[in-house]
């Protein structure tokens, strides 16, 4: 493999010497070491580095100054920052903006040894995987496709979302997915994975609110032979099986203080013990967690440790949950009921006006994966030319949302305008919910709005030919 080049800009002399020993003596690095920033800059333009490992506070030109200026000159170098303990959060922000990680001073050389080889196998792996995109180009659109998991959306408000995704994903940084059940987190780490270079490496998920702590331990870090009772033989941790790709820790909040305290000795060291064990074994893993709860305030409460929450919330996502997400109900909704028809060999089932009032008031507290067992059963039971009413949402679900006296959204919509309304929303609220109280019947609704039964119709193809064409936006 081709020697890797590397920078090192450090103003204090003695440790810059001894980070330049060290790599020297340990690898076949070809590094060159200054003493600014502004140095560093000089030899950016007329030289090509792999990886630039940078000091922060410098005279001159600090690291954020040289960070800025190197990725505007080529986004491929990785850049990892030395920082004291009292800039991490400045640290996280450099994340943001390109860094591939930082490490804390005073640091052990070999933690900065494990962080200099992850972001080296991920620039690799990030020219490997450049190479590979452009020989697809011109492939068939179902081989460009097959990538990544597809997030289903018209909402301007995800599709930033996912556009963020793509620029946070080439760097190490730790993502915390935070939203409600059932809104898609782990589809979208999925593809924070698969937009990374490490997308043709291992994608493992676990769920943290799954195993009690002893199980969990074992299922994170592995475990030896004998390391206790029923361990008949080694297993290798989800750590380990991830090394290289990505692990997503799912409803991360409800680790144990214990277990959290184990976690963040993992993300700062980058290595993992088995239980049992004594070797250390090195790691090189993206770490996405996620949760359904304010991760912010329920660390606030003591229920979080909180150097464990600023060390994974380098990248915050906020994931929308789907009522608020417009037109995406409607869209969601043909989708799962295509796929149902086609999976269980049923007619496509058409949804009438009653329907699509019903699915966009609805207010989907279980989200997508609620909407979506929702379309599965009314394909399953119901009359194959159009879903009613009854068939859209299972009674359960109904009695469990009267009962809720904290509820502000009930089953039975009213035909009061909020304030921010338009004309053309309230005239079509008004028509939608005295068709439901008229059971559909559009000569008894008509009437009762005082409207000739042709201009109804043509109010409600219109309605429907708007939702259609934002749909398709």
């Amino acid at each position: 493999m081709k020697k890797k080049h590397i920078l090192l800009v450090e103003d204090d002399v003695s440790l810059r010497f001894a980070i330049e020993a060290f790599l020297t003596g340990q690898h076949d690095y070809n590094i060159k070491s200054v003493g600014s920033a502004v140095q560093a800059k000089e030899l950016i333009q007329t030289e090509q580095y792999d990886l630039i490992l940078s000091d922060i506070k410098m005279p001159d030109m600090d690291g954020y100054e040289l960070l800025d200026y190197v990725k505007s000159f080529d986004k491929n170098i990785m850049f990892v920052i030395m920082t004291a303990y009292g800039t991490i959060e400045e640290a996280i922000k450099a994340m943001k903006n390109g860094a591939y990680d930082f490490v804390v001073k005073p640091f052990q050389l070999s933690t900065l040894e494990h962080v200099i080889a992850a972001a080296l196998q991920d620039h690799e792996a990030q020219k490997t995987q450049g190479m590979h995109n452009a020989k697809q180009q011109n492939n068939s659109s179902k081989d460009k496709t097959k990538k990544t998991q597809v997030f289903i959306t018209n909402n301007q408000a995800m599709n930033d979302l996912i556009e963020n995704l793509k620029r946070v994903a080439t760097s190490k940084a730790t993502v915390l997915v935070q939203g409600e059940s059932g809104t898609g987190k782990e589809v979208l780490a999925n593809m924070i994975h698969d937009f990374s270079p490490r997308g043709q490496k291992p994608f493992i998920a676990i769920n943290c609110a799954a195993l009690p702590d002893n199980l969990l331990e074992s299922e994170l870090f592995g475990h030896e032979k004998g390391s206790f009772t029923g361990a008949i033989q080694r297993q290798i941790g989800k750590f380990e099986l991830s090394d290289g790709g990505t692990i997503l820790l799912d409803e991360i909040s409800e680790m144990s203080l214990n277990m959290q305290t184990k976690l963040l000795r993992v993300l700062q060291e980058c290595e993992v013990y088995r239980v049992g064990g004594n070797k250390a074994i090195p790691l090189n893993l993206r770490i996405i967690a996620s949760t359904n709860r304010d991760l912010y305030s329920y660390m606030k409460e003591g229920n979080f440790r909180e150097d464990l929450y600023y060390r994974i919330n380098v990248i915050p996502i906020f994931v929308p949950p789907l009522r608020e997400r417009g037109e995406d109900v409607l869209m969601l909704s043909e989708h799962f009921i295509d796929e149902f028809s086609a999976l269980h060999n049923r007619p496509r089932l058409k949804l009438d006006e009653l329907a699509r009032y019903k699915i966009m008031n609805y207010p989907w507290h279980g989200n997508v994966r609620e909407l979506r067992n929702s379309m599965e059963r009314a394909v399953l039971v119901g009359n194959f030319e159009q879903i009613v009413n009854e068939e859209l949402i299972s009674k359960d679900v109904i009695m469990s949302n009267k009962g809720n006296q904290n509820t502000t959204v009930t089953t039975e919509p009213s035909m009061a305008p909020s304030a921010d309304m338009t004309l053309d929303e309230v005239e079509k609220r008004v028509i939608y919910e005295t068709l439901r109280r008229c059971d559909g019947n559009r000569t008894k609704t008509a009437e009762k709005l005082g409207i000739s039964l042709r201009t109804l119709r043509n109010k409600l193809k219109a309605f429907k030919l708007e939702e259609e064409a934002m749909m398709q936006r």
